[in-house]
């Protein structure tokens, strides 16, 4: 998880400085994309962990499962209905980080 982590913060820090340099829309929508993407990843893991972790009461483990699905449907949402992003950019940003998340999987 450290190298996911280490890798996508590279990948956001470049994304962020060249959406913020450039000013393309595109580019901002790639990186709320990706942002979106790091907390989704980021959220499983603390689900996945909680579920390994527990012995009983599996419950409050789907109820987390669940909030999680909420909060992040409902920020892809917000930022893409207010926002005005670019819907291609937002999907390519999103799909990036678990493409990387993927690779780094393959690689152990």
């Amino acid at each position: 998880m450290r190298k996911f982590i280490l890798t996508s913060s590279i990948f956001l820090f470049v994304l962020f400085s060249l959406s913020y340099l450039i000013k393309i829309n595109i580019l901002s929508s790639i990186f709320y994309g990706s942002v979106v993407s790091f907390l989704n990843c980021i959220g499983i893991n603390l689900v996945t962990k909680m579920f390994l972790n527990r012995k009983k009461g599996k419950i409050l483990v789907f109820l987390s499962s669940l909030l999680k699905i909420a909060l992040i449907a409902s920020v892809t949402i917000i930022l893409v209905e207010y926002l005005s992003l670019d819907l291609i950019g937002f999907l390519s940003g999103f799909s990036v980080i678990l493409i990387v998340f993927i690779l780094l999987i393959q690689g152990k």
